[in-house]
């Protein structure tokens, strides 16, 4: 196990913290030995992660080879626990800057799957938000580029099972899909299906995400888009705002406009024209 001899190596260096240092290296080969989960890796390492120069010496010593620590080396896991574990800066800094920062741009994925269990395990713990937020954006970006139709280097299962470990990458993977996808649909039962959930799932999470009703929402939106259309449209005639909005007659669209503006198709033109003309005299004016 070569990370652990590295530490061996350093205790034999560093007579006055060899008891600690070799306490820590048999228990990283006894985590290893016995494949435990890294929920326990967790909690095995922390006692070790309190005392600030022992952890300086560990994170010097994995520094100091040319080759970065990766999941190939089987004593991987419990050492990554290990300085997770630790609230000092130059742990969390060693975590983000030399090795994330480093597998996001070799596009070591099966590293940074295993930083979203890490991080699953230790999640509340906000001095590791750098870390966190360079694994979100790093599966994020991958999904934003599958939903846009880009190729990307991970597969599916990958970034389902990033979103299943990380809330934070799950919240915002679920917004961008709303985002996406809300013009083309306005029932929520649609917009479900379009987002590849159940619409009870999608539902719950919707109310948890946006603090509303999928359906008032998305209400809301519509009549934003009749009132942009009228604003910054002003050539559409009423019977086009309509079919744009995809209302399937004329009195549906006055009923709806009624009920969430409490006025009328042509007051809302009126007005939209109004704010047209106002925008275009502010900005002439502004030119002159």
């Amino acid at each position: 196990m070569r990370l652990t001899a590295l530490l061996r190596h350093t205790a034999d260096i560093y007579p006055i913290h060899s008891v600690s240092l070799h306490s820590i290296a048999d228990k990283a080969e006894e985590l290893v030995k016995k494949r435990y989960s890294v929920s326990r890796m967790v909690r095995e390492m922390e006692s070790f992660a309190y005392d600030a120069e022992v952890l300086r010496l560990i994170v010097g010593t994995f520094k100091s080879v040319p080759v970065q620590p990766t999941l190939k080396m089987r004593d991987y896991k419990p050492y990554m626990a290990l300085v997770a574990c630790s609230p000092e800066d130059f742990a969390f800094c060693y975590l983000c800057n030399d090795l994330v920062a480093v597998y996001e741009t070799e596009c070591r994925t099966p590293e940074l799957m295993f930083f979203c269990d890490l991080l699953r395990c230790m999640r509340g713990r906000s001095y590791l938000n750098c870390v966190t937020n360079r694994v979100c954006d790093y599966f994020f970006r991958a999904r934003r580029d599958t939903l846009r139709h880009i190729s990307s280097p991970l597969k599916e299962s990958e970034m389902q099972y990033a979103e299943s470990r990380l809330k934070e990458l799950e919240k915002a993977v679920f917004r961008l899909k709303v985002k996406m996808y809300k013009w083309h649909t306005f029932t929520a039962e649609e917009l479900a299906g379009m987002c590849g959930m159940s619409y009870s799932h999608f539902r719950s999470r919707f109310e948890e995400y946006y603090g509303c009703s999928a359906t008032d929402w998305l209400r809301q939106e519509r009549i934003s888009r009749i009132k942009e259309d009228l604003s910054y449209r002003p050539e559409l005639a009423l019977k086009e705002v309509a079919e744009r909005n995809r209302f399937l007659s004329a009195s549906n669209f006055s009923d709806f406009c009624n009920q969430q503006s409490l006025k009328t198709p042509g007051e809302l033109k009126k007005e939209g024209y109004e704010e047209w003309c106002e925008r275009r005299m502010k900005y002439w004016n502004s030119e002159s």
